[in-house]
């Protein structure tokens, strides 16, 4: 499990209405598969099921695509909408991995389905408005998309502009009853993410600002690492082959340009936000790859891998990206391949540090005992509603999110694991009440370079300090530390700045 994931994991253990760092929906499927099993499967469980229907809709839109612009949908096509959903890694990962991709692909997939479904039905064609049943499941979907993650805005913002255009283009018409019924359906969907915020005085709105535009300064090194970024995760022979189709179509007549606006202006929207933000700061490249996924159903249907001319060339590059979405993955599943990258690294470099995030976490409380006789005693998970009791001993805390949701995932009980990290706000700042724990008695262990003892200071009374590394990872330094909290107001005082002043 990834950083990222057994954060969301450590969510749907504390189930809200949404959460700052995103919307609710990814701890929502977690907590109902881990209902089913433990761990990874059970956190992981529902994904491959998202993955399958988010498929057959972006098939399904294809079929429309290809109905509105009066092309055959082939079995070529439908093929091709499988290659590209299933042998980009950044697609097919969705599939596997706790993100709130996955369900944001299945909402934006669906919305793409039924607005398609609009333009093409009986009803439209005999008439100047579309049918409310689709602008309920479109607005549903994109209500799903909400509840996923914030690139839903730009991408319903693209919907209705296409295909308000293209609507007035055909009949010089603005259908108002079904982007009216569209809208509320979404709003209400959405709502919980909307409550939240209004109960936390927008701090997931604010949280999110801080990533695309807030101290903004101007640097071409991290564009161009964002621009490698896309074409590593969309591979490069797929990368050209998006932009090649978005050339083509503007040679294209009228019509079809028109209606492939549909998928076309959300990808420009979304791409164009997450760009200029790279312009000035460090960018993630996933961020846009929501975007090329609403172009799948038309690239297919103007891609020709099997038939056209560089069918050859293209049987070699698809059967590459297949060995890099199933062997790979494959591998990384395995334990003693795992253990065997450590074993070689360790050889040919003397550590394995590069290998720090991934690895360090599985084996790092018995390691602890083993090297160091660092011996952490843990209690299995008590949900919020319940006060922190300061009598059952040491609790355990760490300086950064990712420490923490790793270390809850992978100790013995999965206790709870709080996080003194006073210096970027994180699902934890919300969760973790620190006036509750007044006179309790705590191990703090983290990474050394999120060590700040002035901030740690505040809260506690330091006892004891250690620093130490764990082999094979001999570049990582960690801290141990011992105290007591402070009392109360202390504790209130910085409980309450931490909320309010949202960084990242």
């Amino acid at each position: 499990m990834s950083n990222d994931e057994v954060y969301y994991w450590d969510w749907s253990r504390n189930l809200q209405l949404s959460y700052l760092d995103a919307p609710p929906f990814v701890a929502w499927i977690s907590y109902l598969g881990s209902l089913l099993f433990s761990g990874a499967l059970g956190a992981r469980f529902l994904l491959p099921l998202i993955h399958v229907f988010s498929t057959l809709f972006l098939v399904l839109s294809g079929q429309k695509y290809a109905e509105l612009t009066a092309k055959k949908f082939s079995n070529e096509a439908a093929l091709s909408i499988l290659i590209l959903s299933q042998l980009i890694p950044a697609f097919n990962l969705e599939g596997i991995l706790l993100l709130p991709d996955a369900s944001l692909l299945l909402g934006i997939s669906g919305a793409l389905y039924f607005l398609l479904s609009a333009f093409n039905s009986k009803e439209n064609k005999n008439k100047n408005k579309f049918p409310l049943k689709y602008a309920f499941l479109f607005g549903l979907f994109l209500g799903i998309s909400a509840l996923s993650k914030y690139h839903a805005l730009p991408i319903a913002v693209g919907f209705f502009l296409a295909a308000a255009y293209v609507k007035f283009k055909i009949n010089k018409t603005f259908d108002f009853s079904f982007w009216s019924v569209a809208i509320l359906v979404s709003i209400f969907v959405a709502s919980p993410v909307f409550i939240w915020n209004y109960q936390n005085n927008f701090a997931s709105f604010h949280f999110q600002s801080q990533h695309g535009f807030a101290d903004f300064s101007f640097s071409y090194k991290s564009f161009l690492r964002y621009l490698i970024g896309i074409i590593i995760y969309l591979l490069p022979w797929f990368f050209v082959l998006f932009f090649a189709f978005i050339i083509k179509i503007r040679k294209e007549h009228t019509q079809t340009k028109s209606i492939y606006l549909i998928s076309i202006l959300p990808f420009f929207i979304l791409i164009g936000i997450i760009s200029y933000s790279a312009l000035g700061k460090d960018t993630l490249p996933h961020w846009t790859m929501p975007g090329f996924y609403l172009l799948i159903p038309a690239v297919a249907l103007n891609w020709q891998p099997f038939t056209g001319s560089n069918a050859r060339r293209w049987k070699i590059y698809i059967s590459i990206s297949l060995f890099m979405s199933t062997v790979l993955p494959t591998a990384l599943s395995i334990k003693e391949f795992n253990n065997l990258l450590i074993k070689s690294f360790v050889y040919f470099t003397g550590n394995a540090d590069p290998l720090t995030q991934a690895f360090l976490w599985q084996d790092m409380q018995a390691e602890l005992k083993n090297q160091l006789n660092i011996k952490l005693k843990t209690q299995t998970y008590s949900t919020q509603t319940q006060i922190d009791s300061c009598a059952n001993g040491y609790k355990i805390a760490s300086l950064r999110w990712y420490w923490t949701a790793q270390m809850a995932f992978h100790f013995t009980d999965q206790p709870k694991i709080y996080n003194f990290d006073f210096t970027s706000s994180s699902f934890y700042t919300w969760r973790d009440d620190l006036a509750q724990l007044a006179g309790c008695k705590f191990i703090v262990l983290g990474s050394l370079s999120h060590y700040n003892e002035k901030k740690i200071e505040t809260v506690m009374n330091i006892e004891y300090f250690e620093s130490f590394y764990l082999s094979p990872y001999d570049n990582t330094k960690i801290v141990l530390i011992k105290g007591t909290m402070k009392n109360k107001e202390i504790l209130q005082e910085v409980y309450e700045k931490s909320k309010n002043e949202i960084n990242f």
